[in-house]
């Protein structure tokens, strides 16, 4: 079986609060770890961020549609079927969590996430996403018909359960965010 392409959703770079802690932008740690894995690896493109690295960045194909335009056409290109797609606001995941995504990814699966303690929702990243639920996106998600977690909820999500995760947690959110700082500060 043929592995998913490894896509780092570097996000508008607002909360970087673990940058002093692994020396380097996250989303570069983010990609370090998907590669040790090895895993083909690409990192989205930020508009404010002049990175300099070895990962191949994904800009912006077409207006509006972010970077899942050029995700798909990547996948196109490289004849893959499917990306794991992993933000770099979760600074705490791991290459052991990344890698029940990779155990448990069959082929016929169109998306494998997380969710935690049984709860209604579903973690829409990190994941593998099959190519044809990434344009759905384009089509559903992004011109407002139906929610990211409608399209989890009722597109065959493979969900792997877990109890609640620590490397989870997203800087995005507050509280979540206070929770990281202490825990990478430990």
């Amino acid at each position: 079986m043929k592995k998913p392409l490894a896509v780092v959703l570097a996000g508008s770079g607002e909360y970087r609060i673990a940058e002093s802690h692994y020396g380097k932008p996250q989303e570069l740690h983010t990609a370090n770890v998907l590669s040790s894995m090895g895993l083909a690896t690409y990192i989205t493109e930020r508009s404010e961020s002049e990175l300099e690295c070895k990962y191949k960045i994904l800009g912006e194909l077409y207006e509006g549609q972010g970077a899942i335009g050029a995700i798909i056409s990547l996948l196109s290109d490289e004849g893959a079927d499917a990306a794991i797609l992993v933000p770099c606001d979760m600074p705490l995941l791991d290459a052991d969590i990344l890698r029940q995504l990779l155990d448990t990814y069959e082929e016929e699966d169109t998306i494998v996430c997380f969710r935690q303690n049984g709860l209604p929702y579903i973690e829409p990243f990190p994941a593998i996403f099959e190519k044809a639920l990434l344009e759905l996106m384009i089509t559903d998600v992004m011109e407002g018909k139906i929610t990211l977690q409608e399209l989890l909820n009722h597109a065959g999500s493979h969900l792997i359960e877990l109890p609640k995760d620590d490397r989870l947690l997203n800087v995005t959110d507050y509280d979540e965010q206070a929770k990281i700082v202490s825990l990478l500060n430990n």
